[in-house]
C-alpha cells in the first residue's frame, strides 16, 4: 500500500525486502529510534510470553489451594475479598513459586536472545569489543579476545542464577512457615 510502484517479490529467499516507505522504523530515522524501537519490541515480547506463563502459574497456585480453607472461611462469615487476601493468596505463594522461580530462570536464559533481536546487550558487547575487527570499530591493538568475554559473560550468568537461587530459597522458606505443605512439614520437623 506504501509503495505501489514496488515489482519485486517480499520474500527474497530468507529475507523480506520492502520499499523505504514500508520499513518500520524508516531507515532515514536516526539510530536512537532503532534501538528503542528493538528495544520496546523485545520487552513487549518478553511481557505477553513471561506473562502468560506466570498468569497460568498463579491460577495453578490458587486452584492447589485446599478447598477446605476457603470453605472455612465462608463458614467463619469472612466476604470473598477478606478470603481472597487473607487465605488465598498467602497460601497460593508457597505453590506458586517453584513455577515462578522456574520462569525467573527461564528468563535469565532468554535475555541473551536479545542478541539475536538486535538489541545491543551485554552478548552484543561482548562480542564487539572482544574482536580483533568488529562492524562498530575498524581494528583494535589486540588479537581476538572473544572468547575470554564469553567466559567472562558465563561466569556473570552462573553467579547471576546462584544469587538468584539463594534469594528464591530463602523467599520459599519465609513463605512456607507454618503452612500446611512439605517445606512448612520440614521445618517443623527440623526444629
Amino acid at each position: 500500500m506504501k509503495c505501489p510502484d514496488w515489482d519485486e517479490p517480499i520474500r527474497q529467499g530468507s529475507d523480506f525486502i520492502v520499499c523505504e516507505a514500508a520499513k518500520m522504523p524508516l531507515g532515514s530515522s536516526p539510530q536512537w529510534v532503532h534501538e528503542s524501537y528493538g528495544f520496546t519490541l523485545a520487552v513487549l515480547t518478553f511481557a505477553i510470553v513471561f506473562g502468560a506463563f506466570a498468569a497460568n502459574v498463579l491460577f495453578g497456585a490458587m486452584q492447589a489451594v485446599p478447598q477446605n480453607q476457603i470453605e472455612t472461611a465462608e463458614a467463619y462469615g469472612l466476604s470473598q475479598r477478606q478470603t481472597f487476601w487473607r487465605i488465598l493468596v498467602p497460601q497460593m505463594w508457597t505453590y506458586a513459586l517453584p513455577g515462578l522461580s522456574n520462569l525467573w530462570m527461564v528468563l535469565i536464559k532468554a535475555t541473551p536472545l536479545l542478541f539475536l533481536l538486535g538489541v545491543e546487550d551485554i552478548v552484543y558487547w561482548a562480542r564487539e569489543l572482544g574482536g580483533s575487527k568488529t562492524a562498530k570499530f575498524t581494528a583494535y591493538p589486540h588479537e581476538d579476545w572473544r572468547m575470554w568475554y564469553f567466559l567472562g559473560l558465563l561466569v556473570f550468568y552462573l553467579a547471576f542464577t546462584r544469587v538468584s537461587e539463594v534469594v528464591l530459597k530463602r523467599i520459599t522458606n519465609r513463605l512456607s512457615h507454618g503452612q500446611a505443605t512439605l517445606g512448612g512439614d520440614a521445618q517443623r520437623k527440623a526444629t
